[in-house]
C-alpha cells in the first residue's frame, strides 16, 4: 500500500512565491508509483486548502484563484492528517504519512510549523524544532558556530530599537569592524531585507529596512569574498556533504532581486577552488550541520576570503529551494543524485527521525 505524502507549500512569508515553485518542483520529483502525493497550500493571509489543481497554477502563483477545500492539520496525534472542512458542514480526516513541507522563510523554517508536526505525530522531512529555529536566527546561528571552534564572519547585533539611534551604530561600526558593513535582519531567508553599507549616509535606510524584517539586527563585516555552498544530506549522525558551488555575482549584493528576478549571477558546480579546500568546505559543512542538531537537508553557505584564503561559514539554511535555480538539488545531481533520488532519500529519512537507539 502506498504511503501518502503532503506536501505543504505557500505561507506568510515573504518567500511565498518561491515556496510554490519549489513545491511544484518537489511534487514533479515524487515517485508517484511509491506514493501518494496531497498538496496544501496556505495562502499569504494563512488559509490552509487542500488543493487538488495542477502545477502549472503553483509556479504562476495563481492558485490562489482556486485554493480547494478549507483544511488545517490536526495537532491531535489521533487523527494523524488533515481535518478538511466540507462543504456540507461535516468535517472528515484525511490520513497522513508523511509531511513534505516546501516552506521558506518564517512560519515556514524557524520550528513553528515544525511544533506543529511534532505535536501531530506525524513524520516530516527535514529539521526539527530547535535546528529549524536556530539556524533561521543568524546571531544564534553565530553563537553555536563560534561555541562549536567553526569560523564565522565579524559582526555585532543590535535590536531594532537601538537601531533608531542610528549615530549610536555608527559609532559602534567605527570601533568594531569599520565600514563597508552588510546590515541584514537576524531573521529572514532568501536575503530579504539586506544591505551592503559603504559609508554612514546609507547606514540608516539599510537599518530600517532590515528592522522592518525583524526585531534583532545584525551588522558584520564586508570583505571582497568568494561565496561558496555546500549541500548535506542525512540524518543525525553519518550526514554527507555534496560537492562544494559557487555564486559568481555581477552586483555587490546576492540579494533576493539578483536570486529570483533579474539575471546577474552564475553558478558554477563544481566551484574551482583546490581539493583541500573542498575538503575543508565539505568537513566544516558536517561539522556545522551536527553542531546545529540538524537532520534531512541544509544548504551551507561559506564566504572565501579572496585575500587571504580563510573560509568563513556564512549561514545554514534548513528548507533550501527546488527551485530550477536552486543549488541544493543541483549539488547533489552533480553528484550523480538525480532529483527524484534525492526526494525519495529525503521522504526516507523522515521515518528515521523519531527510531530509538538501542544502548547495550
Amino acid at each position: 500500500m502506498k504511503k501518502t505524502v503532503c506536501v505543504i507549500f505557500g505561507g506568510r512569508s515573504s518567500e511565498h512565491e518561491v515556496s510554490c515553485v519549489s513545491a511544484a518542483n518537489i511534487i514533479s520529483y515524487i515517485d508517484q508509483e511509491r506514493y501518494e502525493v496531497l498538496t496544501v497550500g496556505i495562502s499569504k493571509r494563512g488559509g490552509w486548502y487542500l488543493y487538488s489543481g495542477g502545477l502549472d497554477a503553483l509556479r504562476s502563483h495563481s492558485w490562489e484563484a482556486e485554493p480547494g477545500k478549507f483544511c488545517i492539520l490536526s495537532p491531535d496525534p489521533k487523527h494523524h492528517g488533515l481535518l478538511v472542512f466540507n462543504k456540507n458542514g461535516d468535517v472528515s480526516v484525511t490520513h497522513i504519512d508523511v509531511v513534505f513541507p516546501a516552506l521558506h522563510g518564517k512560519n515556514g523554517e524557524d520550528g513553528t510549523i515544525q511544533g506543529l508536526f511534532e505535536l501531530s505525530g506525524i513524520p516530516y522531512v527535514g529539521d526539527g524544532v530547535l535546528s529549524s529555529a536556530a539556524c533561521m536566527d543568524k546571531v544564534t546561528t553565530k553563537i553555536l558556530l563560534r561555541a562549536a571552534d567553526i569560523p564565522v564572519t565579524d559582526g555585532f547585533d543590535i535590536s531594532a530599537a537601538e537601531a533608531a539611534d542610528c549615530a549610536a551604530v555608527h559609532e559602534k561600526i567605527l570601533e568594531t569592524v569599520g565600514y563597508p558593513v552588510v546590515v541584514k535582519p537576524s531573521n529572514a531567508g532568501s536575503s530579504v531585507g539586506i544591505t551592503l553599507v559603504k559609508q554612514e549616509t546609507e547606514l540608516r535606510p539599510a537599518l530600517r529596512l532590515a528592522a522592518e524584517n525583524d526585531r534583532r539586527i545584525l551588522i558584520e563585516r564586508a570583505m571582497d569574498i568568494r561565496e561558496l555552498e555546500c549541500a548535506v544530506l542525512g540524518g543525525y549522525r553519518g550526514a554527507q556533504a555534496s560537492c562544494v558551488g559557487e555564486i559568481v555575482k555581477k552586483t555587490d549584493m546576492y540579494d533576493y532581486e539578483t536570486k529570483y528576478i533579474t539575471d546577474t549571477t552564475e553558478l558554477v558546480i563544481p566551484a574551482g577552488i583546490s581539493g583541500e579546500q573542498s575538503e575543508e568546505i565539505r568537513a566544516m559543512a558536517v561539522r556545522a550541520f551536527e553542531a546545529l542538531d540538524c537532520f534531512g537537508l541544509a544548504r551551507v553557505d561559506f564566504f572565501m576570503d579572496k585575500a587571504t584564503g580563510n573560509i568563513l561559514l556564512n549561514e545554514i539554511n534548513t528548507l533550501p529551494g527546488f527551485t530550477n535555480i536552486s543549488m541544493y538539488p543541483m549539488l547533489w545531481e552533480n553528484c550523480g543524485m538525480s532529483n527524484r533520488e534525492l526526494v525519495t532519500r529525503l521522504i526516507e529519512l523522515s521515518a528515521e527521525r523519531s527510531g530509538s537507539v538501542t544502548i547495550g
